[in-house]
């Protein structure tokens, strides 16, 4: 049997999918077992033992209709006997419904349904984006296990030498950045949490993020640290997180990828559910803090929310203590 599943496009997403993925293949030991994804998450799968075959696309290739119905039809080649979308948009049902798959699995969303063979409700109740996943094979029954992200012992010699070639040994992972302005932690609240250390820091980010890393720097230059911003690829950046110490994160896909190779992660929280897209993994802490901040305006009294500017670099210095179990 050949199963294949269409991946999130986001790289927090994709992370929250590996259970889901690991659950498919243990249900189907004996299947063919295929990841459809978008090129700049792939990363995230490399090296997955589940996953029998990445099929990577374009990132251009379904930017238009003509671009999507040429995937589907490039799908329908593999002839796949069940397909999963864990994306609800329409646009992912298209693709497997000319994919030409037998059995076509995914939530009701965008008016889509009538593309697949078997669609579900959303859950009605705030759950876990993993486990949202995992009702399309469980229903939601039994608990929700961490996300891993698999790296081969060649790349583990290569995330290590590569790191001696940076001059670093086990430094702080630092990824102030997020998809949202509004989500990402400010230069002068890094200083506040770093200042005096004497530990090493290392930046990451995407390529547009790189001016912005430079300026931490700049804001930083009693401390050692530097920044990688959009100097490795996704994959190269994963081998290196996994050589860190710990990670200090703002809510963004690299927290997930850092808390899924079991580096221990500090997920600062600021919008939306942590309940619903919180990253998972054993040494993983969630702070959560008012966003956006209201300044003089704010009428905050919530005990489990934090104001991030006052969060202090003692008690950053207590959730690593919390995490590293010192």
């Amino acid at each position: 049997m050949r199963i294949a599943i269409y991946s999130p496009n986001w790289i927090g997403d994709a992370i929250m999918a590996l259970p889901f993925i690991s659950k498919l293949k243990v249900q189907n030991p004996n299947a063919e077992i295929s990841v459809v994804c978008k090129e700049w998450v792939s990363g995230v799968y490399e090296q997955n033992p589940a996953i029998d075959k990445l099929i990577t696309i374009k990132n251009s290739s379904l930017k238009n209709v003509f671009g999507t119905f040429e995937t589907g039809r490039f799908l329908k080649l593999k002839n796949f006997d069940q397909f999963y979308t864990l994306t609800d948009s329409f646009r992912s049902a298209f693709v497997l419904w000319i994919s030409g798959s037998a059995k076509r699995i995914g939530y009701k969303a965008q008016l889509r349904s009538f593309l697949l063979t078997k669609s579900f409700n959303h859950p009605k109740k705030r759950i876990h984006r993993s486990k949202k996943f995992l009702k399309l094979l469980t229903n939601g029954e039994g608990s929700i296990t961490n996300p891993v992200i698999y790296i081969s012992k060649k790349e583990a010699i290569w995330a290590k030498d590569e790191m001696e070639r940076l001059n670093f040994s086990r430094p702080v992972a630092v990824f102030p950045f997020s998809i949202a302005e509004n989500r990402s932690i400010s230069k002068e609240t890094i200083q506040s949490w770093i200042k005096n250390s004497k530990a090493d820091y290392l930046i990451f980010g995407s390529k547009n993020d790189s001016t912005k890393g430079e300026s931490i720097i700049n804001q930083c230059k009693n401390n050692s640290i530097k920044s990688i911003c959009g100097k490795y690829s996704l994959r190269e950046s994963i081998l290196l997180i996994s050589q860190c110490h710990y990670s200090l994160a703002a809510d963004s896909g690299l927290g997930h990828i850092s808390a899924a190779l079991g580096v221990p992660t500090i997920s600062f929280f600021g919008v939306g559910y942590a309940e619903k897209t919180g990253p998972l993994g054993k040494h993983t802490s969630i702070v959560r803090y008012c966003s956006p901040c209201k300044g003089n305006d704010c009428k905050n009294i919530n005990n489990q929310i934090s104001c991030i500017k006052d969060i202090s670099k003692s008690e950053i210095e207590l959730y690593v203590s919390s995490i590293l179990k010192l």
